[in-house]
């Protein structure tokens, strides 16, 4: 892969985006990439997946300019649209945690990117850039619909029209990111996160992160009969019965 590294560290996949020298925006060779990568993503037994960047200062800009120049119709607009789409809710439907590492700033189509994970740390000297509008054009990435869920209708009104710059301890206060760490320890303390899922069953991992989703989007009973039914194939998987027969054994 070109455009894309991926190694592992155990059951922890760790993807960067590899296109320093254009600040990892986006063509179409880099979407095919995203679109192997995801073939092979989808089928991997990870407990998590990272997601961090090549270089610096930019985690990604979001789409290549030159790239975005010869898409010259509404209907290549539209199909471009749809490619990022897909390929973003692919990589919010994997049955495994994923996390954002941005270890630089993320602008335009490259904030969009980051939404589509579960969970985003953030270098503390970071910007995030929704700026579609500086160059004519709404969100194309699915930024708006997931920009809304995070942080409300209001902000995200705001964040959209005004196209400023969210500096990394704003974007913490609005739930934008989940925390903020300094250059030097970010990776770490991501890695530190994923060493809490390292003994864990993975089925367990992926009843917690099913449950949780789907909790966004269903009516209460829903959730309840999801909770239910998952809740009682997990107790069957082996860890609950150990860790109560030794709470037993200690009184």
């Amino acid at each position: 892969m070109g455009y894309l590294k991926f190694e592992r560290e155990g059951n922890i996949g760790i993807l960067t985006l590899n296109r320093p020298d254009k600040h990892n925006s986006i063509n179409k060779e880099y979407m095919n990439e995203l679109v192997d990568f995801l073939n092979f993503a989808e089928k991997e037994p990870l407990k998590a997946l990272v997601v961090k960047s090549a270089g610096e200062n930019v985690f990604s800009a979001g789409g290549d300019i030159s790239y975005f120049l010869t898409l010259t119709t509404k209907e290549d607009a539209f199909s471009m649209a749809l490619n990022m789409h897909n390929i973003l809710s692919r990589f919010e439907d994997l049955d495994y945690p994923t996390i954002c590492a941005i270890n630089g700033s993320a602008i335009g189509g490259g904030a969009e990117i980051i939404l589509a994970f579960d969970m985003r740390f953030a270098r503390s000297d970071i910007f995030i850039q929704f700026k579609e509008k500086a160059i004519g054009v709404t969100t194309g990435w699915g930024g708006t619909y997931r920009l809304v869920r995070l942080v409300g209708y209001n902000k995200a009104l705001e964040l959209l029209l005004s196209a400023k710059k969210v500096d990394a301890k704003e974007a913490k206060d609005i739930g934008l990111v989940n925390d903020i760490f300094d250059k030097s320890v970010l990776m770490d303390k991501v890695m530190e996160f994923c060493d809490k899922l390292k003994d864990d069953d993975i089925r367990l991992i992926k009843h917690i992160k099913r449950l949780a989703k789907e909790s966004q989007f269903i009516p209460r009973d829903e959730g309840m009969q999801l909770e239910r039914m998952l809740f009682s194939e997990s107790w069957m998987f082996g860890k609950r019965e150990q860790e109560m027969r030794k709470f037993m054994e200690k009184r």
